[in-house]
């Protein structure tokens, strides 16, 4: 069984952080020793640095604080900053680093002296061997750089983790290596989720409401979407498409699942949204399968677009939701594709001409029997 996607997705986070702050620590300690030398060949210093020594020990520090800082600010800071403003999250990182990098300084610097001294002089000599070490490195120029330098590093860092938040996973990357800079074609799986009812809901609750209603649902189902291995696409009006490569949606049904999933986390949270809002929101879903063709598209404002006949089929699929009165359908060309478990259910609806189209499409109610508790 495949490793949970979130977890798969934060162990490369980290991974990329580790590699990225090493690259840093390693290319400042090379630029720190070719000035050395240069200053050594103009006579301004005399004697010899060895190179491997320090580039060893930077690297090393690149690769541990890179581990210890990545997983902290992928699986704590940024995490927890998610329903906050996106300046608030870097803002906030940086002040939380000042404070534990300064916090640590303190301690270290204190307890380093005071140990050797007090085992070396005893009590009182510790102690002011600790306080005047302490003064001394806080107010050279060379702590006040090193705390600068390396608050630019954790918030370049932050903002990078938020700006890859706001694309969607992976897209950043994609747009920053031209994957989809030529158009290509690929056979994709498509899911257009739908709030039930919303047309109602929005005159009951007023458009203000409807819109934190449609933020906080679309926070909620994220989770569910990125354990079924799906990227978000886009998000119109109260819809959501979301997209799988057809291998990744078919393996372990992640394009099934992921509608369950969804439901579960609605099961789990209504009590709060009736509470909140005074309804209990609930979803309805058309999946299908089909070529795409996917490219980046834009000059101000660049984007990664898919179009293609799937994605009206798709949507017309969705609209049949409510004249069969099911919440999830899927064309019977998807349902071929995998085997469902026993688990499911699909119930053939037969051949149906979607409006817009001319050929007929057999479609099926899918359903679950029963949708397993949330873990505690």
């Amino acid at each position: 069984m495949s490793l949970p996607a979130r977890v798969v997705s934060n162990a490369l986070k980290v991974l990329v952080v580790t590699a990225s702050w090493t690259l840093v620590f390693v290319l400042s300690y090379i630029s720190t020793y070719l000035l050395i030398g240069d200053l050594t060949a103009l006579g301004k210093l005399s004697g010899d640095y060895a190179f491997w020594p320090d580039f060893a020990g930077n690297a090393l520090v690149g690769i541990v604080g890179g581990l210890a800082g990545g997983s902290l600010l992928v699986l704590r800071v940024n995490a927890g900053y998610k329903h906050t403003t996106f300046v608030s999250g870097i803002v906030h990182s940086v002040v939380l680093f000042f404070v534990v990098f300064v916090g640590l300084a303190v301690v270290l610097l204190f307890s380093m002296a005071f140990i050797l001294e007090t085992m070396r002089a005893g009590l009182g000599a510790g102690l002011r061997s600790g306080w005047d070490n302490l003064v001394f490195n806080l107010y050279t120029p060379s702590f006040l750089a090193t705390t600068v330098i390396f608050g630019a590093i954790v918030s370049g860092t932050q903002f990078m983790l938020q700006v890859n938040d706001k694309f969607g996973p992976g897209v950043l990357w994609k747009l920053m290596t031209g994957k989809y800079y030529h158009p290509r074609d690929e056979e994709r799986v498509f899911m257009f989720l739908d709030l039930r009812s919303s047309t109602e809901i929005a005159e009951k609750i007023g458009h203000k409401r409807f819109f934190e209603l449609l933020r906080e649902l679309f926070q909620d189902i994220t989770p569910p979407v990125i354990d079924s291995f799906g990227d978000i696409y886009q998000y119109v009006g109260d819809e959501v498409v979301i997209t799988w490569p057809a291998e990744r949606a078919f393996r372990d049904r992640n394009c099934i699942e992921c509608f369950f999933r969804i439901e579960r986390v609605m099961a789990a949270k209504r009590p709060d949204y009736v509470e909140r809002f005074g309804i209990a929101p609930e979803f309805k879903a058309g999946v299908h399968v089909g070529e795409a063709t996917v490219g980046e598209i834009g000059v101000v404002k660049k984007d990664i677009v898919f179009s293609g006949d799937v994605l009206n089929t798709t949507s017309r699929i969705q609209e049949e939701c409510n004249r069969h009165k099911v919440k999830l359908l899927a064309s019977s060309d998807l349902l071929r594709r995998m085997a469902l478990e026993p688990a499911f259910g699909s119930v053939p609806i037969g051949e149906i001409r979607l409006r817009g189209k001319a050929e007929l499409l057999s479609l099926s109610a899918v359903s679950r029997a029963s949708l397993p508790s949330l873990p505690a």
